[in-house]
């Protein structure tokens, strides 16, 4: 099958996702901004916030796989889109601590006091300032392959180059096809990648288009809450709720010792390093769902 038609064939199945969610999807208009939400399941109240490039979408595929595998009868999951992404518009001047107060509202709104917060790669800027601005609302933070504070220079892209990538679907789209990005993202090339692996990293790629909703909310990440983050500006001593991090080892954007440097500043908070599976976990399904359940469990 020639690249063009497996970039189509991927685009026709996100757009119908977007346009047919799997489980209810809602607006809900903020002080700050307009969120979009899906929420499904009955239990303990869990915020899922996800990762630079995602959406609603992500958020409820990262459930469906980290969670038990009968959690809608666990866990009442609420996956927003952040601010930017599909059907959250960007705000002018957005800052993160408006989206947590954004977040705040909509948990409100949803009659939820209590809540676990989950942050997946730059959500996990917005969970730490969510749980350092209102610690009475956070009862536990999950925190996978964090965005935090680093003792040397930060592997991003410069902005500029995230504003050209951001307007180029198909070439995104090809780059995660590409052998050492795919090295990056899920620890192995694909030849080296069991086809459960290749699934499941298949399956959180495509939580990343169709690219034009998700396009501002991308570049708002790197050029606002990246900065965020690594110029350290999230009042950590505000933190009161018991934390989970999660990593590879070797991981790109938060290093072992830098990692191990934050956990320290927490009030109660331990680490979980996987010994592969890249920037998204790859091939851990079982550890990590097992390690997410126990620590939200306790």
């Amino acid at each position: 099958m020639g690249w063009w038609k497996r970039y189509h064939d991927d685009m026709v199945v996100a757009e119908r996702r977007l346009a047919n969610p799997p489980v209810p999807v809602a607006d809900f208009r903020s002080t700050h901004g307009m969120l979009r939400y899906a929420r499904f399941g009955t239990g303990r109240a869990v915020l899922v916030l996800h990762g630079s490039g995602g959406g609603w979408d992500q958020g409820i595929d990262w459930a469906q796989r980290r969670l038990a595998q009968n959690h809608t009868d666990r866990y009442d999951v609420i996956s927003p889109s952040r601010f930017g992404y599909p059907g959250s518009p960007l705000p002018d001047g957005a800052s993160v601590s408006d989206q947590a107060a954004a977040l705040v509202e909509l948990l409100d709104h949803l009659g939820v006091d209590q809540v676990d917060v989950v942050g997946l790669s730059a959500g996990t800027v917005i969970a730490l300032q969510l749980a350092a601005d209102h610690p009475g609302r956070v009862r536990r933070l999950v925190l996978e392959s964090p965005l935090l504070p680093l003792a040397g220079r930060a592997p991003l892209p410069p902005v500029p180059a995230v504003r050209v990538l951001a307007r180029a679907q198909f070439l995104l789209w090809l780059t995660t096809k590409i052998p050492a990005v795919v090295k990056l993202a899920a620890g192995a090339p694909p030849a080296q990648l069991a086809k459960d692996d290749l699934d499941e990293l298949n399956a959180i790629n495509g939580t990343m288009f169709p690219l034009a909703p998700r396009r501002a909310g991308t570049v708002h990440d790197r050029a606002t809450v990246a900065e965020h983050a690594l110029a350290d500006r999230i009042p950590v001593s505000g933190i009161a709720a018991p934390a989970l991090i999660i990593n590879a080892a070797h991981a790109l954007l938060a290093p072992h010792d830098d990692v191990e440097r934050f956990s320290a500043r927490l009030p109660d908070a331990r680490t979980l390093e996987l010994d592969h599976g890249g920037h998204v976990l790859i091939g851990n399904v079982e550890t990590l769902r097992r390690a997410v359940t126990e620590f939200l469990g306790e």
